[in-house]
């Protein structure tokens, strides 16, 4: 800062000292307030799209000529000036007096009037300032953008060449991996920054994108080459990672907005550690699946506004995490094999990203949408409603074409679709690429998106508790370790492994008894089974699966002359969902 900081006219300094001057009963005085001279430099606007923090930057200058380090602190901790000690250390006298504190705090609000007020922006993406639409990222000559933490690698160069885009582009056929691999990252890459005006939609993308590969296969390498769209990032530096908590994950995704993100090595090293990390990519799926945030109080105990996820997440694992069906259906899953990258494109790419290339081909994707839809409130306002329209149309034409699946895919599928759209659209419009080019490019993303689509259903179905029910039941009668009498036989021994009866057409069980075997089975096999019986039952009811009467999910049924109730399961429905593990 600037020395001495200009006080009212009461203030001074001297030898580096602040004083007061002022008048009294006993006429004129000047006063010592302190050995050193303090001064604001600069007001700070900290923005998260939310809601407003403001910051104030000090300085100054000890008596003994040492500059006192540059402090930011909250605007609202200036006047009690607990923060001198703290941050400039004991040697900071204040002179006795009741007056000296009030002086003190007077003095540094009058160096205020002339000091620099800044806005600083703690989120990415989207805004409206100014006037104007403006894609933010750290590094914008205009506007300061700051992320917490280890964001440090996100920036853009606000410059772009034609080479740039048709390098970009070239992604899309060059043999770096596999195009089941390759176009869904794509799509889901540029995907990212229509999430603003795609949740203004009310179509907002509601799953992470899981690619999976066992160490050695380079997935977190292919990660963070599709992270360097928006920074500078190698395998070795992403911005989160599960060794981190669920909580400092969630937190730092609120404020990458409308870019892409990696959650690295979901990789538990023990079985102790396993839980743990399923939990935390459990909560993530729940975030950004229902895109909700953690309630949060602040310091008076008021509720403070749900910080969700705002971007696009890409979670690098070695297997698909065990988190139930509902969980399952919140991602996207790519698997790695050992040798699909091409080590030598590889490189090729890393070099492009390192010269910058990627993040110039996004600022020119980005420019593209903004010149092209955002330049009116009514071009906004179209924009949005495009948005919907094509998502509907993708959602349902998946629904209509393909095959009965779980409600989120199709709209998984729907907004990809769209990722993949407008990503050719700008090819075709800023890169001179061939319309027909550009189509056949999209029929043959849909149509591995489509085959995706059905194995990620596969998956749901396998996670569907039922289906787990059915599978472990079948096991444990095909290993004997449970096993079923014949409903209509006297039966004078009942063994201690029975767990319930059978005819022709269905399996009577003792819901409880079956329900304890399951779980311990599962608790063997190292998986998970966290449904309660009554759960596990209307489950089975609305699947259609197991016989209900008069309401209730279990049927009185006569076993040996004694009425018994018990859960009566469809045994030809119950073969086909075990024979497909098979």
């Amino acid at each position: 800062m600037t020395h001495p900081p200009k006080y009212a006219p009461q203030y001074f300094v001297k030898d580096n000292c602040l004083f007061e001057t002022g008048n009294n009963k006993q006429g004129s005085y000047t006063k010592k307030l302190c050995n050193f001279a303090p001064g604001a430099i600069r007001e700070i606007m900290k923005d998260d799209g939310i809601s407003f923090e403001r910051y104030v930057q000090l300085g100054g200058v000890h008596q003994s000529g040492r500059q006192l380090p540059e402090i930011t602190i909250p605007a609202g901790e200036v006047e009690g000036l607990g923060w001198i000690v703290k941050y400039w250390g004991m040697d900071c006298i204040l002179e006795p007096g009741l007056k000296t504190k009030a002086s003190v705090w007077n003095a540094i609000q009058s160096t205020a009037l002339d000091m620099e007020r800044i806005t600083v922006f703690s989120t990415t993406g989207w805004r409206h300032v100014d006037g104007n639409w403006r894609y933010l990222l750290p590094g914008d000559e205009q506007y300061t953008v700051e992320l917490p933490g280890k964001m440090h690698g996100y920036g853009m160069e606000r410059s772009y060449h034609p080479l740039d885009i048709h390098t970009a582009a070239s992604l899309l056929w060059q043999p770096l991996a596999p195009g089941e691999i390759m176009l869904p990252l794509l799509s889901f890459t540029f995907l990212s920054p229509l999430n603003h005006f795609l949740k203004a939609a009310g179509c907002e993308p509601k799953f992470v994108m899981l690619l999976s590969g066992k160490t050695g296969s380079r997935k977190s390498t292919l990660a963070a080459l599709m992270l360097s769209f928006f920074g500078k990032f190698t395998a070795s530096e992403l911005p989160l990672s599960f060794r981190d908590t669920a909580n400092s994950i969630l937190l730092n995704t609120f404020s990458l907005k409308d870019v892409l993100t990696v959650i690295d090595d979901l990789h538990p090293s023990s079985r102790m550690e396993e839980p743990k990390m399923n939990g935390t990519a459990q909560a993530i799926m729940r975030a950004y699946g229902d895109r909700t945030g953690k309630g949060r109080l602040r310091a008076d105990s008021t509720p403070m506004e749900s910080r969700p996820p705002q971007g696009n997440a890409i979670i690098t694992a070695e297997f698909a995490p065990d988190i139930g069906e509902s969980g399952t259906a919140r991602y996207f899953a790519l698997e790695l094999k050992e040798k699909d990258v091409d080590l030598e494109t590889l490189t090729a790419f890393q070099n492009e990203a390192d010269d910058g290339t990627l993040q110039r081909c996004m600022f020119a994707y980005t420019e593209w949408i903004r010149e092209g839809f955002l330049f009116s409130e009514e071009s906004v306002q179209e924009f949005q409603k495009y948005l919907r329209t094509r998502f509907l149309f993708y959602r349902d034409s998946f629904r209509k074409d393909s095959i009965q699946c779980h409600g989120r895919v199709p709209e998984t599928v729907a907004q990809l679709e769209i990722g993949i759209e407008f990503f050719l659209r700008f090819l075709h419009e800023r890169g001179g690429f061939a319309d027909d080019w550009c189509r056949e490019t999209f029929e043959r993303v849909q149509s591995i998106l489509t085959r995706l689509a059905r194995k990620q259903s596969d998956s749901i179905n396998e996670d569907k508790p039922t289906h787990v029910f059915i599978h472990k039941l079948f096991s444990l009668l095909e290993s004997e370790k449970a096993c079923l009498l014949k409903k209509n036989e006297i039966h004078d021994f009942v063994p201690q492994h029975c767990i319930g009866y059978e005819d022709e057409a269905w399996f009577y069980l003792h819901t409880d008894i079956t329900h304890r075997m399951v779980r311990k089975l599962c608790d063997e096999q190292g998986e998970s089974f966290a449904i309660k019986p009554k759960g596990l039952l209307k489950a089975l009811a609305e699947e259609d699966l197991i016989k209900t009467s008069a309401g209730q999910n279990t049927v009185s049924i006569r076993i040996n002359g004694k009425s018994k109730r018990l859960m009566c399961l469809d045994k030809h429905k119950a073969k086909l969902i075990a024979e497909e593990a098979l």
